[in-house]
């Protein structure tokens, strides 16, 4: 049996710029894209459609849904080989996020009489960065699905938010979304070859994972189905969790129905971390401690920002802390900080603009600032170096550090400014190469402004990997709480020159 992969019949796709000639097709998915996808397959996790809640996963943005990858890829290979042979399996492993407006591609890799094997890539010339890898075994399978109980799932509007505690012998069966027939609307071709329960059986896989079980924290890692026959013709997916791996936060699933039978391996992330309330941090820094100083907390909303704002507040600072997006996050520290009897207040600001402008309604100078401001710090990348992830981190360590401090000066020529820099600019681990260029050169520019703009004085340290919701691990490292870190921090930028 030959099989003709090279005839390919072009998808209606967002042009990337450039095309690699291996390419079966490629696109950049929208949040469009996502929003029609979360409403055939009923998987509305936040971290595929909310920049807010997605921020404060291990993405750091909204990502595709794996399945919506996996269908798409199918229907490129239905597209690609009109009236080949019926498919017997389908795996797929998803080994990295893929966020939207980014460019991906369905490569071929291996293909023979039994079976064939495809990559989807990122980058299709610089930085090829296999994501998603996709196998497909040609045959007619004789297997039975497997029959489950027969409790039903009630179809969640919101993700279920699991411990791993109880992940543990859950079984059921769910129903599909929408009809078999507004899934194929969306992957017509893949429907064609596979049928339209099974592109409808695959898409319920997607809401199994993201809303029921693991559920909000979850992460399609996996699958493996075989096409088969079965009794039962509901729309429905059943499903029973094998033992799962509490070491590695790994859930296996078995999962039956709409013609499928196999595995879905998924991941249950660490829940974004809480940091310490201001009532937890009181008796950390004296009362009055700081008393008389204004500070500028930018990116005080969450995370190292959020601990350094409340230490300020409980020594008696008036504090300003600064959020581009997540008015909410923002709101939450000022009442946190407000109930314990400190000043605060919150201000949009977007280090990608120009600072003056944004700093009008502050009122008086303030004698302090601490720069937290950081776009998502990890990704896996195969380039020595991706020019367009340094001009991001340039664009934030270096540009918007430098303009803030210039229009603070203008206010107050003897402001003291922190400045947070990484060990990592010693340790590099992979994929941080542009992070430690980008800390190196703000490194270097704190440095000449000590020189030359006395008496403004900038701060700088070279922090260690403490626990932020950037930080957290899928296992859960244990990593330091920054509070302790951060006292002697603190004292340290607010004791100079005053």
């Amino acid at each position: 049996m030959n099989i003709d992969f090279g005839a390919v019949v072009p998808l209606p796709h967002t042009p990337t710029g450039h095309e690699r000639k291996d390419a079966l097709a490629s696109r950049t998915f929208t949040m469009t894209d996502q929003i029609r996808f979360a409403a055939v397959s009923g998987d509305h996790n936040p971290m595929h459609l909310d920049p807010i809640a997605a921020r404060r996963t291990q993405a750091g943005v909204p990502v595709v849904h794996g399945i919506h990858l996996l269908l798409w890829a199918l229907d490129v290979l239905a597209q690609a080989n009109f009236g080949q042979p019926p498919a017997r399996r389908v795996t797929a492993r998803f080994n990295r996020f893929v966020m939207i407006d980014e460019a991906v591609a369905v490569v071929r890799a291996k293909r023979n009489e039994a079976n064939a094997r495809f990559d989807l890539v990122l980058d299709l010339v610089a930085d090829e960065l296999t994501v998603t890898q996709i196998a497909v075994d040609f045959g007619v399978s004789t297997r039975m699905a497997e029959i489950f109980p027969y409790n039903t799932v009630t179809i969640q509007t919101e993700p279920r938010n699991l411990a791993f505690e109880q992940i543990e012998g859950l079984s059921g069966r769910l129903a599909f979304a929408q009809t078999p027939e507004s899934v194929a609307a969306m992957f017509p071709a893949a429907a064609g070859w596979l049928g339209s329960r099974r592109v409808a059986a695959l898409a319920a896989s997607s809401l199994l994972v993201g809303m029921v079980c693991p559920g909000l924290h979850s992460i399609y890692r996996s699958l493996s189905v075989d096409m088969c026959d079965e009794q039962d013709t509901e729309d429905l997916l059943g499903f029973r969790v094998v033992p799962a791996d509490s070491r590695f936060r790994l859930v296996s699933l078995a999962i039956a129905g709409g013609g499928l039978s196999g595995t879905v391996e998924s991941l249950l992330r660490v829940p974004p971390v809480r940091q310490l309330s201001s009532q937890e941090l009181i008796g950390l820094v004296r009362p009055n401690e700081f008393a008389a100083s204004k500070a500028l907390v930018i990116g005080g909303s969450r995370g190292l920002g959020e601990v350094t704002a409340k230490l300020l507040a409980l020594g008696g600072a008036e504090v300003v802390i600064t959020y581009r997006v997540g008015s909410a996050d923002a709101d939450a520290v000022v009442r946190d900080i407000c109930a314990a009897g400190g000043i605060c207040k919150a201000l949009a600001y977007d280090v990608g603009k120009t600072a003056e402008p944004q700093l009008s309604r502050l009122g008086d100078a303030p004698t302090h600032a601490y720069y937290f401001a950081t776009p998502a710090i990890f990704r896996a990348q195969s380039a020595l170096v991706s020019r367009a992830r340094l001009d991001q981190f340039l664009d934030t360590y270096v540009d918007g550090f430098l303009d803030l401090a210039q229009a603070l000066r203008v206010r107050r020529s003897d402001v003291s400014l922190f400045y947070p820099s990484s060990v990592f600019v010693t340790e590099r681990p992979a994929g941080m190469v542009e992070y430690a260029m980008a800390k190196g050169g703000g490194e270097t520019l704190c440095s000449e402004m000590n020189l030359r703009w006395a008496p403004l004085h900038v701060t700088v340290e070279r922090l260690p990997r403490l626990l932020t919701d950037q930080t957290a691990s899928i296992i859960g490292t244990r990593l330091a709480s920054p509070a302790a870190h951060l006292v002697s921090l603190v004292r340290k930028v607010q004791s100079w020159g005053h």
